[in-house]
């Protein structure tokens, strides 16, 4: 499961990423934890960190709560 979940928030990322409002991303799992990931996401100087905080919440949603999104 974790597998699965982990291409499925990676291909949202790569894609979001391919339209340039990311710059990079990590995906973090907890070993021996059945918690969702930590995601920590560079932003793009260019857009305000809000902005691209709300977009990536929104993206990811089904996957991981906006809790656990950090933006750097």
């Amino acid at each position: 499961m974790r597998k699965a979940r982990h291409l499925d928030i990676s291909t949202r990322l790569e894609a979001t990423k391919r339209f340039g409002l990311v710059e990079d991303y990590r995906i973090e799992w907890h070993h021996q934890s059945f918690r969702p990931p930590h995601v920590t996401v560079k932003g793009r100087t260019s857009i305000p960190s809000q902005v691209t905080k709300n977009y990536v919440s929104e993206l990811l949603a089904p996957f991981v709560a906006s809790s656990r999104i950090s933006i750097t």
